[in-house]
């Protein structure tokens, strides 16, 4: 087994659930190697192109991977699902927030207020609805009507086996890189829990000392915040150390609820604010506008840490981060060590 048939099984299988992983990955190589030495014995590749040929003769790994593990591409259909699904991903990803950004360019420059925030949330998530609606649709009517000359996914993807990923040689390169994001921001937050204190208003061009938190949070609440970020600090060093499973995903969790529902409680209390910076805002906003923004707010943070929890649980029920995946053929230190 070469390293070009490691890849294939590290692409095939990346995004399977560990207790799958192991089966199709066993299963592929059995089948690659069979298929390698059909061709080899027909003449139809040589020895030295043989894998590359039944790599192409078996196709996208993720298309065989879903016909494997019991999970068929059928939103639009096999043939065409990867396609759908690239397109999709790469238009949702600037288009709605394009619309947006023009929308609320014109009506800052028309004159409106903060009720423009609404109306750009609004705006942007009707463009993405209406886009994946109108991009499904177009999807789904090639599929009812193509009579083939469009060709097959790996066709159209231009998929070949030179586009596989490389397998992770290097012991947790993306921990690592995770771990520095993650300490950077902490250190970020805690900077800025400090320098809120000290104002954050700009009124005739100079800093007013009005602080954005309470000062009376001083008490209990922000130094349970930095006792927090310490406590987040420590779990990202341990997941460096030891990668995700069930035990760690839940420690994820609790971080999580520790942080948003405290400060919730306190946002929807008028606990969160100091009084001093709400009267200083108080003649820019509207009944609207402070509605607005509050929910926006809340669901923010409820977001950020949903997300962050999820993240941590899929993470988990995969085996681990990337570069820590136990198939045929993998020469990850951590493989090594088991």
């Amino acid at each position: 087994m070469t390293e070009l048939t490691d890849r294939y099984l590290f692409a095939a299988t990346r995004s399977l659930p560990a207790a799958q992983r192991e089966e199709l990955s066993r299963d592929l190589a059995e089948r690659i190697a069979d298929t390698i030495d059909a061709r080899v014995d027909s003449g139809a590749s040589t020895p030295e192109t043989a894998e590359h040929d039944a790599l192409v003769e078996l196709g996208h790994p993720a298309v065989l991977a879903a016909s494997y593990s019991d999970r068929p591409l059928m939103l639009i259909g096999p043939r065409y699902f990867l396609v759908w699904k690239r397109l999709l991903i790469f238009l949702e990803s600037f288009v709605p927030a394009t619309v947006a950004a023009a929308t609320a360019l014109g009506l800052v420059l028309s004159g409106g207020g903060w009720e423009i925030v609404g109306t750009v949330v609004t705006t942007g998530l009707t463009v993405a609805v209406h886009l994946a609606f109108w991009v499904t649709l177009v999807f789904a009517l090639i599929e009812r009507y193509d009579t083939g000359a469009v060709g097959s996914a790996d066709k159209l993807l231009g998929w070949t086996p030179d586009q596989l990923p490389q397998l992770p040689e290097v012991r947790r390169p993306h921990r690592r890189s995770d771990l520095i994001a993650s300490l950077v921001w902490l250190a970020i937050a805690a900077g800025l829990l400090v320098w809120q204190q000290f104002g954050v208003l700009w009124i005739g061009g100079e800093r007013s000392a009005v602080p954005l938190l309470a000062p009376e949070l001083w008490s209990f609440w922000l130094p349970y915040l930095f006792v927090l970020i310490a406590l987040e600090a420590a779990f990202a060093v341990w997941i460096y150390r030891s990668d995700w499973n069930w035990a760690n995903a839940l420690v994820n969790v609790a971080l999580s609820a520790a942080f948003a529902i405290p400060v919730i409680w306190l946002f929807v209390e008028g606990m969160l604010l100091s009084p001093e910076f709400l009267a200083a805002i108080d003649p820019y906003l509207d009944a609207d506008a402070e509605r607005v923004l509050s929910v926006l707010f809340i669901g923010g943070v409820a977001a950020i840490c949903a997300w962050d929890s999820i993240d941590g649980i899929i993470k988990a029920v995969r085996g681990g981060g990337r570069g820590t995946l136990d198939f045929p053929g993998n020469r990850s230190p951590r493989r090594a060590e088991g």
